[in-house]
């Protein structure tokens, strides 16, 4: 090994330094190391003579190039030095970092070139290490001058304000602070200033969104500089977890819906005071214990296994429970039951409601809407939806069923010579002589007037059905006393039966109809059952179901406008949207007759499309033309709304027509969500939130749940013109009304009354707090050019509408 001196004497100050001296002969090509360039690099003895090709072999490849670039640059310097800096990979494994510096040495031609290398590994180290820290994303950093001017930062700036680290650098960070937050910000560099470090403070800084985050800061000014050094960290989601924290706390201590947290074990952990008030038992009674001291033992052990199973399954469950008070009284509520946490720190939380004068209300309703008020025997609505429920067993089992069609002979006659009273009496002592004479299984209705409708479940022909006709014929010719006079009465009675006569409620109770009148024609006091014969119906219904198919594209369909008026002001505030078909051969013929064979065929989907649109187009024209409504009304069947392309199609219609949702209103039948009830408030909550509102069409007049009622997004509920007539007299059209409005008003939806024909109807709806009406009185249903006059009138006039 051969040590060169560099230049004279200066051999002991490089050693002093750690720096190595190097000299590379051009005549031979070889390289002479000082001992302390030797060490540095770790040079082998078998390595000498050092050579350019030995050199670089320990020199990290991507080092290789560059280092002999500069060696070629320093041979064609005629003055100055060149630097290149390179990895060795050392005998612990590691690499070190070193520069070699160097100049050309000429004696008119080049003789070499010297110069020294210097070990820089720990300045590389420090350097790296400290950018690395600095870039660290999950950080704010930050270095910025007492004046404010971000000099540095890390691009976690990014992530938390949306400013690009080069467009952040350079700006004064003062003018990104809430400027609620800036003097305080100032007083604190200023205590930086005078050598005091910041460890927790607080202010918001301006996304580049133009909202602010909360971000809480560490700094300091190292000791001789004039930099402030901060680090910060965005608490944002922090603290609005923690504003969150303290209102679910505050819900929970006052809330009027009882809450029980349980752990993963159903022990009982926390109840908040509703619980307490609604179950009479106090956290210390309670906490402790299973949610099962409350069990009322109305519910069988598969009832609590269904229940948890869907909570495992489905993260929650809700529903109708009977639980237990402290002083034993039984009570009804909705539950839901949640499961929160994880497997360490998890566990249930119950939430419910005693819902025990809801249940009491909806008895009342279910009671005054389903049921004949004067024979206590079911109505027209409640009697329809049980024949359809004995129609789905009777298909489920494959069995006949027979429906009779019962018509008192000559009730006026005894209504108008005895008089009303008497009348009463004697469908009250029908009612009762159908009872004893049926069977318990056996369904029976009064749909209006004199006439009943019977349901026999499980016949085998029509000869089983014979004796009970003539079983109920004998009962009703037994005498009864009107005014001291025994009188006999008798009835007319038509049978049909499923599934000969029909296979829908609607047919088969229209044929026992038409079979009943074929008995009167006969003499009446007897029965007969229904033929193909007995009426040409059955030909019309199929002449009326092609043509309605050929409504559409022959334009023979128009739409007629109700307004509905608001009764304290007179002013129009909406119109309801009404279908009317004109055929050139069968003249106009009402919705009453058409519609129900369009929902039995299918067309009545095609139909209510057709509806939409040209509404809503028409909607669309009456704004431009400055008309003032507030709603179109429009009437969607059972089956158009659970149709799958309902929505999407409905979302069409107004992009198409540019109508806002807010201007339209869907009405539909409260019998909708009997069935896939969940997915059905599902859909209504998607069309809710377009803007779009919904009403519940002739209430009271089917079957409701109350649970799904109050879940559904209901904005007004129609009160049917059933219920309007008479309600100006005392009697069960007031009451029925007057609980229905109550029941709006507790939900906190409107109520609008149809088939409003006089103004004493008009003064009892406002006397029971309905100030919506539609109806004769106002209006007739009138076409689009007509009912224009009256909105543009509306218009001119300024009036509000609603």
């Amino acid at each position: 090994m051969k040590s060169q001196t560099l230049l004279p004497g200066s051999e002991r100050a490089f050693a002093d330094a750690g720096i190595g001296t190097w000299r590379w002969d051009d005549a031979t090509g070889h390289f002479d190391l000082s001992p302390e360039a030797i060490a540095m690099l770790q040079v082998r003895s078998d390595n000498f003579p050092l050579t350019l090709e030995s050199s670089i072999e320990s020199m990290h490849r991507e080092d290789v190039a560059g280092f002999i670039d500069t060696l070629k640059s320093i041979r064609s310097l005629s003055d100055g030095s060149r630097q290149a800096s390179f990895r060795i990979r050392l005998d612990s494994g590691e690499l070190g970092w070193f520069r070699a510096i160097g100049r050309p040495i000429r004696e008119g031609r080049l003789r070499h070139a010297a110069g020294v290398v210097i070990d820089v590994t720990a300045e590389r180290q420090a350097a790296q290490y400290h950018s690395l820290f600095f870039e660290q994303p999950n950080g704010l950093r930050l270095i910025a001058g007492l004046d404010g001017k971000i000099k540095r930062a890390n691009s976690g700036w990014e992530l938390a304000l949306g400013y690009p680290v080069d467009e952040f650098v350079g700006r004064d960070f003062l003018s990104l602070i809430h400027e609620n937050d800036i003097e305080a910000t100032r007083v604190e560099m200023q205590q930086l200033a005078q050598g005091l470090s910041t460890n927790y403070f607080e202010n918001r800084y301006r996304h580049r969104d133009g909202s602010y985050r909360l971000l809480v800061w560490s700094a300091v000014i190292p000791e001789e500089g004039r930099d402030i050094y901060a680090v910060a960290r965005d608490i944002t989601e922090e603290r609005a977890a923690q504003y969150r924290l303290a209102q679910v706390a505050a819900v929970f201590d006052n809330s009027g819906e009882g809450i029980v947290v349980t752990d993963l074990e159903g022990v009982i952990r926390d109840v908040n005071a509703a619980f307490t008030q609604i179950t009479g038992y106090s956290p210390s009674d309670i906490i402790g214990a299973r949610p099962s001291v409350l069990s009322s033992g109305r519910h069988d052990k598969p009832f609590y296994e269904r229940m948890w199973k869907t909570v495992q399954e489905n993260g929650s469950w809700r529903g109708e429970i009977w639980n237990r008070r402290k002083n034993g009284d039984v009570f009804p509520e909705l539950l839901t039951v949640t499961r929160f946490g994880d497997a360490e720190e998890g566990g249930y939380i119950g939430i419910f409601t005693d819902i025990s004068k809801l249940k009491d209300s909806e008895r009342q309703l279910q009671q005054l809407a389903h049921y004949d008020q004067l024979t206590r025997l079911p109505n027209r609505y409640l009697i329809n939806e049980r024949l359809t429920q004995s129609l789905r067993r009777a298909r489920r089992r494959k069995q006949r069923l027979a429906v009779i069609f019962l018509d008192v002979d000559s009730f006026k006659n005894i209504n108008d010579s005895f008089g009303h009273g008497a009348g009463d009496r004697l469908l009250t002592t029908t009612a009762q002589r159908l009872r004893d004479v049926l069977r318990e299984d056996d369904a029976i209705g009064r749909i209006g007037g004199d006439e009943f409708l019977i349901v026999l479940e499980d016949v085998a022909s029509a000869e089983d059905v014979a004796p009970i006709a003539e079983k109920i014929i004998d009962a009703l010719r037994l005498p009864m006393t009107f005014d001291r006079n025994e009188i006999s009465v008798s009835a007319s009675l038509g049978v049909s039966l499923y599934p000969e006569d029909g296979k829908s409620a609607e047919v088969l109770m229209r044929n026992a109809d038409a079979a009943m009148y074929s008995a009167k024609e006969q003499g009446r006091d007897t029965f007969r059952f229904y033929s193909d014969g007995m009426t040409r119906e059955a030909f019309q219904q199929v002449l009326l179901d092609s043509a309605l198919r050929e409504a559409i594209p022959r334009q023979e369909l128009r739409l007629a406008y109700q307004p509905q008026i608001n009764l304290e002001t007179g002013h129009i505030i909406g119109l309801e949207v009404l279908l009317r078909w004109h055929h050139p051969q069968l003249g106009t013929i009402p919705p009453g007759e058409f519609i129900p064979n369009a929902e039995r065929t299918g067309v009545i989907r095609r139909i209510g499309q057709w509806v939409l649109e040209h509404t809503c187009r028409q909607g669309m024209r009456w704004l431009k033309a400055g008309c003032r409504f507030e709603r179109l009304a429009v009437n969607v069947s059972v089956s158009q709304f659970r149709n799958p392309d309902f929505l999407p199609a409905l979302n069409k219609v107004l992009e198409t027509t540019g109508l806002p949702g807010e201007r339209l209103e869907l009405e539909i039948t409260e019998s909708l969500p009997l069935h896939d009830a969940e997915e059905i408030i599902d859909k209504m909550e998607k069309i809710h939130r377009l803007g779009i509102r919904f009403s519940i069409d002739d209430f009271g007049t089917g079957y409701s749940s109350l649970d799904y009622l109050k879940r559904m997004p209901i904005d007004r509920l129609k009160l049917d013109r059933s219920f309007v007539q008479g309600i100006d007299r005392e009697g069960n059209n007031r009451i029925i009304a007057g609980a229905v409005i109550a029941l709006a008003q507790a939900l906190g939806v409107e109520v609008i009354a149809e088939g409003v024909e006089e103004r004493a109807q008009e003064q009892a709806l406002i006397e029971l707090g309905c100030t919506r009406a539609q109806g004769y009185l106002y209006s007739v249903p009138q076409y689009a050019e007509q009912i224009e006059t009256a909105l543009r009138r509306a218009s001119e006039a300024g009036k509000p509408n609603g």
